[in-house]
């Protein structure tokens, strides 16, 4: 069965927590809305404004069948687009449209559960600000789905973050188990094992600093014997 694909969530060089969302650019801005049809579950893009001429813009409006004629996005489509929008700094919106498409898949005959979703879930959250909400969606991820190594690497980053390199390198193990080749936990399980190296480095410097020196053995009395007298 195929892996399905998850975006990659990759550790910055410096293991810092990262800087604070940007700004979002006029691209970003230019995102379009999703609309919501809670009768039938489906999201489908807002069409952009009329341009040009008013006159044949008003024809062209009342020649627009009264029946919603929209192509519901696919699953695909609907991840494609909130995860530009948390790219965007618009996680809020994001999760909103999380929380409408996940209701509309517990509410329909075959209720299942959409992995990319559920990932970008943690990723909004992370978004926000709210780690720990983040860290849970992922760690339910390792034991739901312990095939996939994104959700492990994305743990990895929030341990490091809090300075617990000792378990993101666990992780970023349990993500190349999953995947050996996956590239993102391969670079990060680099620049971790680089920390810890330097943490080992600067305890090893200051121990030596303060380390006692070694006891010098007494010197000999003058009942001793060398051996040499009791071979005589």
């Amino acid at each position: 069965m195929t892996r399905p694909f998850l975006p990659v969530l990759a550790l910055c060089a410096c293991l810092t927590a990262g800087s604070a969302l940007a700004a979002p650019s006029s691209a970003d801005a230019a995102l379009p809305s999703l609309n919501y049809d809670p009768d039938t579950g489906a999201f489908t893009e807002t069409p952009p404004p009329d341009r040009g001429w008013q006159a044949f813009a008003d024809l062209l409006k009342k020649a627009t069948p009264s029946v919603d004629t929209a192509v519901p996005l696919t699953a695909a489509q609907i991840a494609g687009h909130v995860s530009a929008l948390i790219d965007a700094g618009r996680a809020q919106e994001a999760l909103d449209i999380i929380a409408k498409r996940q209701a509309a898949r517990d509410a329909s005959v075959t209720p299942g559960d959409d992995v990319q979703l559920r990932y970008l879930q943690g990723r909004a959250l992370d978004a926000l600000g709210q780690r720990d909400q983040a860290m849970a969606v992922w760690r339910q991820m390792t034991t739901d789905y312990p095939e996939l190594p994104e959700p492990w690497n994305a743990l990895a980053i929030e341990y490091a973050r809090r300075g617990q390199l000792q378990l993101a390198r666990e992780a970023l193990d349990m993500a190349l188990v999953s995947d050996p080749s996956f590239a993102p936990a391969l670079e990060n399980l680099g620049h971790v094992q680089m920390r810890l190296a330097q943490e080992s480095f600067d305890r090893a410097r200051a121990a030596g600093g303060h380390a006692p020196k070694p006891a010098q053995a007494p010197a000999p009395s003058a009942n001793d014997k060398t051996p040499a007298t009791q071979a005589q």
